[in-house]
């Protein structure tokens, strides 16, 4: 498996789709699209991935993804279950670039937009005060399917996150340019199959295997590829969705470490300080205060 091209196929009537989500779960596959991405929250709890970044997400989250920057938002297991009465629900805004033409994205007035698109390459994680008004902006873009205030309102959005220092990085500059210096097949066969088995033991043979090289090859190929090695991405998924199991505080830190593909407690604990600069105590402890 590797991350897909997904179409978004605009509709011939739009510049831009403006639109609600609501879904037993969000789109599973680690995939990539041309078109810029806003994506918030309403319902829904998992790990988000953007590049290299592995995150939490819960009701609330806002992110701006950049054209072709592979992503994926993995609901936590209780949402798969046939029983399950949760839902995903998400307002999303997707875009190309040039949507409005070529020439208007050169007018000297619109400067701070492309350089927001310049930052979007990473994708942005949204925060604050920025995060209440584009949502806020968003409930209305979404209400308004067609007219002047439709383009308004979604230029409104840009210039609110294009002017405010409410926003981080997510993936990181260095697996932005490896990412588009190498081929992206192999690596994505590796991504996609550790997101899916990381919760037992991986011998480092079987994804050497995917990436038909010997391990060494592997090894150099994957450094190079995401500056860190194999074995830390492995550890920065698990710890990923370690973290999501804390908050939910429903299994004991032993049980999480094992679910999660620890087989030993003092290295997940060891792994997890290392990645959170807390140990998984005190992290559970901070959100059931």
């Amino acid at each position: 498996m590797q991350a897909i091209l997904r179409k978004v196929n605009p509709s011939a009537d739009y510049s831009f789709i403006a639109r609600i989500d609501n879904l037993p779960f969000l789109y599973e596959k680690w995939h990539f699209h041309p078109e810029f991405e806003l994506n918030h929250i309403l319902e829904s709890r998992g790990t988000r991935f953007v590049g290299d970044s592995i995150e939490e997400f819960e009701e609330g989250d806002l992110t701006f993804v950049g054209s072709n920057l592979p992503h994926v938002w993995k609901n936590d297991n209780n949402y798969f279950l046939p029983d399950s009465t949760l839902r995903a629900k998400a307002r999303v805004v997707q875009f190309l670039p040039d949507c409005f033409g070529l020439d208007f994205l050169k007018l000297k007035e619109m400067e701070n937009i492309r350089r927001l698109f310049e930052k979007a390459k990473r994708g942005l994680r949204v925060m604050g005060k920025t995060k209440e008004k584009v949502g806020a902006l968003m409930a209305q873009l979404v209400e308004n399917p067609s007219g002047i205030q439709r383009i308004g309102l979604f230029l409104n959005i840009l210039e609110a996150l294009a002017e405010s220092e409410e926003v981080a990085f997510l993936s990181s500059e260095g697996f932005l340019d490896s990412y588009h210096r190498f081929d992206t097949d192999t690596i994505n066969r590796v991504y996609e199959f550790t997101l899916s088995q990381f919760n037992r033991k991986i011998l480092i043979e079987e994804a050497a295997a995917l990436a038909h090289m010997s391990v060494a090859n592997f090894c150099r190929y994957f450094k190079n590829r995401t500056q860190k090695t194999y074995v830390q991405f492995l550890t920065e998924v698990r710890i990923g969705y370690a973290c999501r199991m804390l908050i939910e505080n429903k299994k004991s830190i032993q049980q999480i470490a094992f679910d999660c593909g620890f087989h030993n407690l003092s290295n997940f604990n060891r792994a997890f300080k290392m990645l959170k600069n807390q140990n998984p105590t005190s992290y559970r402890a901070a959100f059931s205060e």
